[in-house]
């Protein structure tokens, strides 16, 4: 049974904030839009499962909204518009339809390029091979080679110290002949 004052969550909410979440609304926004403080909207997110899901999936119909607006700009686009001309002794407005081009952004781009392809657009370099490099990886090579011995060596050491250990403490006991 649940103490203090019932919720005032409805299941209609749910719906609510997935279509808020949709047009870029952040959690902050839409508690205030329900009427509620952060901390008990991020408690509706934990406790109803409906109302966790409408906002995933609201806030990734905008993240995609938002990712093909920034393909679009990086690549480049066109769209159709219309310019209103005013000549001079013309009884009506003159309307001629346009293609707009807008060029692709480099800047957009490049943080597409950067998110999508990490390795060489994020500034992530390929390591480089060098002299330094190739002998440190020789040497490491080289005692992965030799582990099976080291190991071997160790464990007759610790086997030594074992049964000398175990000798004088059953001497120290008097169990020893």
């Amino acid at each position: 049974m649940s103490k203090g004052r019932p919720s005032v969550y409805r299941p209609d909410f749910a719906e609510q904030a997935r279509k808020l979440c949709r047009n870029g609304a952040t959690d902050r926004e839409i508690a205030d839009i329900l009427g509620v403080c952060v901390r008990t909207f991020y408690r509706w997110r934990a406790e109803h499962e409906a109302f966790a899901e409408a906002l995933r999936a609201g806030k990734e119909l905008a993240d995609d909204r938002v990712e093909r607006a920034l393909y679009e700009r990086a690549c480049g686009y066109e769209y159709q518009d219309v310019k209103i001309f005013n000549p001079g002794g013309a009884k009506e407005p003159v309307v001629v339809p346009v293609t707009i081009h807008v060029p692709a952004d480099v800047g957009a781009a490049k943080q597409w390029l950067a998110s999508r392809r990490p390795r060489p657009w994020a500034g992530e370099k390929e390591p480089e091979e060098t002299d330094m490099s190739r002998r440190w990886l020789e040497a490491f090579m080289r005692l992965e080679e030799e582990r099976p011995q080291r190991e071997a060596k160790e464990a007759a050491r610790f086997a030594e110290c074992v049964e000398k250990r175990v000798a004088e403490e059953l001497a120290r006991r008097g169990l020893q002949e």
